[in-house]
């Protein structure tokens, strides 16, 4: 055995050790990353189509968010909510400024973003003095993994093993138009929320219709219940926007953030509209580390980037290239059945499970996300050179060329 080969037997062999067995690994152990590519302990290049599951956007060691990093770390981490603090502020502002009128609660993750959001929408509910409140949700979506989350998560599979989950959450299929009318006539006067991603992440890139989510917009507001959305994985700029609602024509009236927010520094927030604002009061929730001046100073640099680098229009002219050839690619292979998504946000869905797909991939040097049992998933970098672009899916075209052929 090689020194790099028994170098990542040592990383695997401590893994199964001490790490809690929860995730089916790849068998790789990356060392470094420059822009749209990673390296391996034995510097192999991959090309990352995949960005920790939209959370890398601004690729890897991007020297603006190394700079601000270090800025930050010379000055001050963390001090608690208990103070006031210059970095958490200034975020918050250019969070409102870039979404709609209300306040921001900052956190840690997406997990801790949703939590907030079924507190809010429960606190909704007794304000209102509604028993036996309803919140739809959508199946096959997916909020998360603590109880709350998966609570709201429209997978079954997600919910066994735990007991009785939370109770008040029922579920609707995503673009169908008939069932969601019949739902909040079913629930009259007890449904305070609608939950849902503009794109099903989890389930293999599945976009609501403008449609359907112009119907939600317009029952929720004939029915004083509050339209959540969930952008953990769509915003920042995933999609083409900065967010996805701001294709719908209509805002929401809160919104959950987090993944591509910190450029891969732990950080989530929930935005809460005006009208909705004083629904949380002083005591109701809060956090410890959320919204820390390291965090937030990230998160203001990562926002600050995507606005002046002009980041949204290489997410859109990568966009093209990759929709195009992607269809090209469905048009020759038999196995590839479907294209779907927005922006730098794709599902390519498969007629055979798309696991073996993605680790062929990764030996050949690309990494790319097997969901939803037949979908891979591409979120590369929004800022990825054509040339990468490219070359990925050149990889990607052979793989799946490969299994077309056995």
């Amino acid at each position: 055995m090689n020194d790099t080969a028994s170098e990542f037997q040592a990383t695997k062999e401590l893994t199964d050790k001490y790490l809690l067995d929860l995730f089916n690994r790849y068998p790789v152990a990356f060392r470094y990353g420059v822009n749209e590519l990673l390296f391996d302990q034995n510097n192999k290049q991959y090309i990352d189509f995949l960005c920790g599951v939209a959370v890398t956007n601004l690729g890897h060691s991007d020297p603006d968010i190394i700079e601000a990093i270090r800025t930050q770390i010379d000055k001050l981490m963390h001090t608690s909510n208990w103070f006031y603090s210059e970095e958490a502020s200034k975020l918050a502002e250019l969070l409102i400024l870039n979404t709609f009128p209300g306040k921001v609660f900052l956190c840690n993750s997406g997990t801790e973003a949703t939590e907030a959001a079924f507190k809010l929408a429960r606190a909704y509910a007794e304000q209102k003095q509604i028993h036996d409140p309803v919140i739809l949700s959508l199946h096959k979506s997916f909020h998360g993994r603590s109880v709350s989350g998966i609570s709201l998560t429209g997978q079954k599979k997600l919910h066994t093993g735990f007991g009785k989950l939370l109770d008040g959450i029922e579920f609707v299929t995503a673009n169908d138009e008939e069932e969601l009318v019949a739902a909040f006539e079913r629930f009259a006067g007890r449904v305070v929320a609608f939950v849902a991603e503009p794109i099903l992440g989890e389930s293999g890139i599945i976009p609501l219709t403008h449609g359907y989510m112009n119907l939600a917009r317009e029952l929720t507001l004939e029915n004083e219940a509050l339209l959540i959305l969930d952008e953990i994985q769509t915003g920042f700029g995933r999609t083409g926007t900065m967010f996805a609602f701001e294709t719908f024509g209509f805002s929401p009236d809160v919104m959950m953030l987090a993944k591509g927010l910190g450029s891969g520094f732990p950080i989530g927030a929930l935005i809460i509209a005006e009208k909705y604002q004083s629904v949380l009061a002083k005591g109701t929730h809060g956090t410890t580390f959320g919204g820390n001046h390291l965090g937030a100073a990230i998160a203001y640099e990562t926002i600050r980037i995507i606005q002046t680098r002009d980041v949204l229009a290489n997410v859109n002219s990568c966009s093209e290239i990759a929709f195009s050839r992607l269809h090209q690619i469905k048009d020759k292979l038999k196995i590839v059945k479907e294209i779907r998504g927005k922006g730098l946000h794709i599902g390519v869905e498969l007629s055979i499970p798309s696991r073996p797909v993605a680790e062929l991939c990764l030996e050949k040097g690309l990494i790319v996300n097997a969901t939803g049992d037949t979908v891979i998933r591409i979120m590369p970098a929004l800022t990825i050179s054509t040339q990468y672009l490219n070359e990925g899916l050149d990889i990607l075209e052979s793989v799946l060329t490969h299994f077309q052929n056995q």
